[in-house]
């Protein structure tokens, strides 16, 4: 691996490691942009400059949470300094996000969604974020602490794959005093937000922990590397099974072919259907492995299949909790719901008092003449658009009572989509534990 001169992160060494992270879309006028997440500390700002000077088609997304008074002069100020380095940026402003209990996991879910969305009307499909070496070790010692299992100690993964975005990590390897030895390099300012050394924090609190034992930091990321390692080999013994035994519905539910035995396999499967960030718990799903039977968790259920289904060869399905579902949301184009549903309709379309929201009793919107295979409990669960509270539409079974409606589709997206999902680059897997960190000299 390419040791970095003199505590800097040069043009040909960020290259090096976003040819690792591809492929890339192509770099020039008419192509998509590659997205840049940006809040205007020293570590995404470096990502941003050193990005615009890989490839000339980059976005920056700036995050306004409002939580501090100088917040929004800060993100005004960042885009000003990224349009002298000629990078364009949007600056996304959040609504009704206040201090309190759980304020950071709720900033990061709000600034998420919102950059997933920003994306998405950008037609952006590879986001780029700042986190680095110093994000990934308190990472690891959060996890450890907390007695994470084998897929948490992996920490974050360089490259995790939403339902229709590429969150991409080049710098998980670079010690945060490279990033700022390249922007003073530069001559460069940037921010310093005071809550990152909030000790109120737990991050801050492991922050601080490893600024007083440097040597701790390294062994972090070697246990990172290697569970990261066992991580994928899980991940494609996982695929293996799933693309064996499992059928997926247009609805969001899946079947099974066989009992289930693997309880990672079905703790993902879980999570898919439930639209959750984080799989169900270890143990309650293990038990479900080694005794089969119906039950409801997380926000999924685990159901027998009726007659009709078992000769079809299908023994289980995994549906949504009915109870768990959300309520319905005004219809717009690009909107989610439920977690993991997005509607798409074509331009011009009128969705002026427009909901999407669960189906609901087939018998109120199902024609007379139609018939399905699939229980009348998964079919509740369907994604439907309603109109004056009547259901105009349900896409997944190509059925639309309102010809205005007639071109809209909503997608599924599966649940966990701010996880991490392992895919380790080659390089990374051709270097070993000695070479993952390549220090600040």
């Amino acid at each position: 691996m390419r040791r970095l001169a003199a505590g800097m992160l040069d043009d040909g060494g960020f290259a090096a490691i976003m040819a690792g992270l591809g492929p890339w879309l192509p770099d020039g006028a008419g192509m998509p942009e590659v997205g840049i997440a940006v809040s205007g500390g020293a570590d995404s700002l470096c990502l941003a400059y050193l990005a615009r000077r890989w490839r000339r088609a980059v976005r920056a997304l700036i995050v306004d949470h409002g939580l501090r008074p100088t917040a929004s002069a800060e993100a005004w100020l960042t885009r000003d300094r990224l349009a002298r380095l000629g990078i364009a940026a949007d600056i996304l402003v959040l609504e009704g996000l206040h201090p309190g209990p759980g304020v950071a996991d709720r900033a990061r879910r709000a600034r998420y969604a919102a950059l997933a969305a920003a994306c998405r009307r950008a037609g952006i499909v590879d986001l780029l974020l700042g986190h680095h070496a110093g994000d990934q070790a308190e990472t690891v010692l959060m996890r450890r602490r907390a007695a994470s299992g084998p897929d948490g100690l992996a920490g974050m993964a360089a490259v995790t794959f939403t339902g229709d975005l590429r969150l991409v990590r080049p710098l998980l390897e670079i010690d945060p005093a490279c990033l700022r030895g390249t922007l003073r390099r530069a001559g460069l300012d940037w921010v310093e937000d005071p809550s990152n050394a909030d000790p109120r924090a737990e991050r801050a609190r492991m922050r601080a922990a490893l600024s007083d034992d440097p040597p701790a930091v390294r062994p972090l990321l070697d246990i990172a590397w290697r569970a990261g390692g066992a991580r994928m080999a899980r991940d494609a013994e996982q695929a293996r099974r799933l693309a064996c035994g499992v059928t997926v519905a247009d609805g969001g539910w899946v079947a099974l072919t066989e009992d289930p035995t693997c309880p990672r396999a079905l703790a993902f499967l879980l999570r898919a259907v439930s639209g959750r960030d984080y799989l169900p718990p270890s143990r309650a799903v293990a038990a479900l492995c080694a005794d089969p039977r119906p039950a409801t968790l997380a926000g999924a259920c685990l159901v027998a299949a009726g007659a009709a289904l078992r000769r079809a060869g299908l023994r289980w399905l995994v549906l949504r909790e009915e109870a768990a579902m959300h309520p319905p949301v005004p219809a717009v184009a690009g909107g989610l719901w439920d977690g993991r549903f997005m509607l798409s309709v074509p331009t011009g379309t009128d969705l002026r008092g427009v909901t999407l929201g669960a189906a609901g009793p087939p018998g109120r919107w199902m024609p007379s003449d139609r018939a399905s295979p699939w229980p009348a409990r998964a079919l509740r669960t369907l994604p439907a658009l309603f109109r004056d509270g009547r259901v105009a539409a349900v896409p997944a079974m190509g059925i639309c009572h309102d010809p205005a409606l007639a071109g809209a589709r909503v997608t599924s997206m599966p649940g966990g989509v701010a996880a991490e999902a392992a895919r380790f680059s080659e390089r990374h897997r051709a270097s070993g534990p000695a070479d993952f960190y390549p220090g600040g000299d």
